[in-house]
């Protein structure tokens, strides 16, 4: 639900644009290769899980142009992969399914023509705000089951004074990245983007190892499982996560679309019939 009202306004949005001189406008669906960087997982650059996303660009200035953005997918992370000893020890892995939406200013390098209708290129920065959903969740058996719920820290328990986490957070996205208008229409664009979060969750993993005998009479048998998935026994009070650092997430993204106002001229003929 949440989702489809993020896109019914960001369509309101975007068509309520005036298709107009001096205004250049992009509209462009993309694909990312992304990594959580939080308490679990790799210590290393990895790209092992994917997002899609629909981008609506607004340039009314050479150097300048606001860029709004809609994204799905997922982060993965497994102790596993890890380079640390003490983190092949927790043995977690999870996964946290995302939406977002952001917003955000980019600056050119190279002065862009508004509009164009022939080639041009440039490297581009950026820096914006968002607000995101996760849900993260672990495997049992065949089945990915959601980890809030259960208070794998004792959270919502008599072992912690925390409540359940909030699955919400804001992100601070900002990067580098290379833009290309093709011709009259065709747009293509790469870009490294890293996102902050106000959350240390989307791993479901911040805090302490609490008693799983205590936390499995609370809220059950996948609560204390997922509290600690490993072979290893951890006394409570054990660092589980750093609380010290929030998470955060790297994605490479590559998008192509279409520039707005070369493509309503050619297709106002059949758009006004």
């Amino acid at each position: 639900m949440c989702k489809n009202k993020l896109f019914l306004l960001f369509s309101i949005f975007v068509f309520s644009q005036n298709i107009k001189g001096q205004m250049s406008q992009e509209l462009s669906l993309g694909f990312g290769l992304n990594q959580l960087i939080g308490d679990v997982g790799i210590n290393k650059l990895q790209l092992i899980d994917g997002s899609r996303n629909l981008n609506y660009r607004n340039q009314s200035h050479s150097h300048y142009a606001f860029h709004i953005g809609l994204s799905q997918g997922g982060l993965y992370a497994d102790d596993r992969l890890s380079n640390y000893k003490e983190r092949i020890e927790k043995n977690i892995v999870v996964r946290s399914l995302f939406q977002s939406i952001n917003t955000r200013l980019e600056i050119d390098y190279f002065p862009q023509l508004i509009p164009s209708y022939k080639f041009q290129q440039t490297p581009y920065i950026f820096g914006g705000v968002g607000l995101m959903s996760f849900t993260p969740q672990g495997k049992f058996g065949l089945d990915w089951i959601d980890l809030q719920p259960l208070g794998t820290e004792g959270q919502g328990t008599i072992l912690s004074d925390e409540s359940p986490y909030s699955t919400r957070a804001w992100t601070l996205p900002f990067g580098v990245g290379w833009r290309a208008q093709l011709n009259n229409v065709w747009v293509v664009s790469v870009e490294a983007n890293w996102n902050l979060t106000t959350s240390d969750y989307l791993d479901d993993t911040h805090n302490l190892y609490v008693d799983q005998i205590v936390l499995e009479n609370e809220r059950g048998s996948l609560s204390s499982y997922f509290s600690n998935p490993s072979d290893n026994i951890f006394i409570p009070g054990t660092p589980r996560g750093n609380p010290q650092n929030n998470d955060s997430y790297f994605t490479l993204n590559f998008s192509f679309g279409i520039h707005l106002e070369a493509f309503m001229e050619q297709c106002s003929d059949f758009i006004h019939r």
